[in-house]
């Protein structure tokens, strides 16, 4: 890892907050190249990529703007490289009074942001760490005319990569021994966006055997459905709101009697989510959700219950997302408690069916 950390901080101009790195129209060699895809975050700083793929408007190359610096510019299917101190980064293109976009570089962090041009307009996303990686690998790295021809004037040095070695040179921040980096999505920010949620599994009532219109009914494990569809949206910090629909089906026998049948519970839930790592690829999670249940109940061909009972609804759940950049997979268990009721049309007594209970699922996700 240590010539890939000297390669970054010989790339830092003394007394800059924002420090370019490479940011023009020369292109890098492929070894070059490929040691800024490897590379770290070094001690002190964070690493800002800016990658331009998938548009169409080939002959421009609109310039950067990195807190008001004049930091190059970024022809199709290239990408530049920028060492960040901690604090505010506005990120500008187009034009040096284009609308920016802002957020809070952290030390030891790496963030990826898309460029795209559009009918000669700029426009920059933050992207998921996931993103930015693959859009990397479609991109060839650029170099600061100005640093080349640094290099290109002084004696050329025996290290691996002279290019950069001048600018170490000049940097007594070289001297210093790099800290250990945190894994760089760990605290990092997501994307915001709309997140559709499929998913299947297994649902048992907490309380099997209940006693409705005066018989003991026993609710069995054996052929059970459940499924759910989920909408949400995901702020950048994590945080989740959306509406779930969730339902299971459970068979049931009357103690000592033929009479059999099924009951369906349907539920609609408010939902508040917490995700993990929100940048990462593996991001624990955990919510909560209110909202209302109604269950059908449906008699077998021996004779049964027959009847609609609803009322108030609440859940917890836990789980792990796997998100790549479109799309991704769900794994949950979930606790969902609902007592409800129906008044009985013989006596006008009121009836509780228990249609509490828990379940395992998984599901798959697009990303919006």
């Amino acid at each position: 890892m240590k010539p890939v950390t000297t390669f970054l901080l010989g790339c830092f101009l003394s007394g800059l907050t924002l420090q370019p790195v490479l940011a023009a129209v020369t292109m890098a060699s492929p070894e070059q190249d490929r040691r800024a895809k490897q590379a770290l975050p070094p001690s002190g700083k964070a690493l800002v990529y800016v990658i331009r793929t998938g548009d169409t408007d080939t002959g421009t190359a609109p310039g950067l703007w990195l807190n008001g610096r004049d930091s190059g510019q970024l022809v199709p299917n290239t990408y530049g490289m920028w060492a960040a101190g901690p604090g505010r980064l506005d990120i500008r293109a187009g034009q040096a009074d284009a609308a920016p976009l802002t957020f809070t570089s952290q030390v030891g962090q790496v963030y990826f942001v898309q460029l795209t041009v559009r009918n000669g307009v700029s426009e920059l996303k933050q992207v998921s760490e996931g993103a930015g990686r693959t859009g990397l690998q479609q991109a060839r790295l650029v170099l600061d005319p100005v640093l080349a021809a640094r290099a290109a004037a002084a004696p050329r040095p025996s290290a691996p990569d002279p290019i950069y070695e001048p600018v170490a040179q000049e940097t007594p921040v070289v001297k210093k021994t790099p800290k250990a980096s945190p894994e760089p999505d760990e605290d990092e920010n997501g994307v915001d966006g709309v997140t559709l949620i499929a998913k299947a599994g297994s649902f048992r009532l907490s309380t099997e055997s209940q006693t409705i219109l005066g018989l003991s009914r026993s609710f069995t494990a054996a052929n059970v459905a459940a499924y759910g569809v989920e909408g949400e949206w995901r702020s950048q910090s994590g945080f989740a709101f959306g509406v779930e629909a969730f339902g299971h089906t459970q068979d049931y026998i009357t103690v000592g009697s033929a009479e059999s049948g099924d009951m369906a519970v349907t539920s609609v839930f408010f939902n508040f989510k917490k995700y993990f790592r929100p940048n990462a690829v593996v991001q624990p999670y955990f919510g909560i959700g209110i909202g209302g249940a109604a269950a059908s109940l449906t008699a077998g061909t021996s004779g049964g219950i027959t009847g609609n009972a609803g009322g108030f609804a609440a859940q917890g759940m836990a789980g792990i997302a796997f998100r790549w950049r479109h799309v991704g997979i769900y794994t949950e268990i979930k606790y969902e408690r609902a007592e409800l009721e129906a008044t009985n049309a013989g006596t006008g007594v009121a009836e509780t069916i228990d249609a509490s209970g828990a379940g395992v699922f998984a599901g798959m996700s697009v990303h919006f």
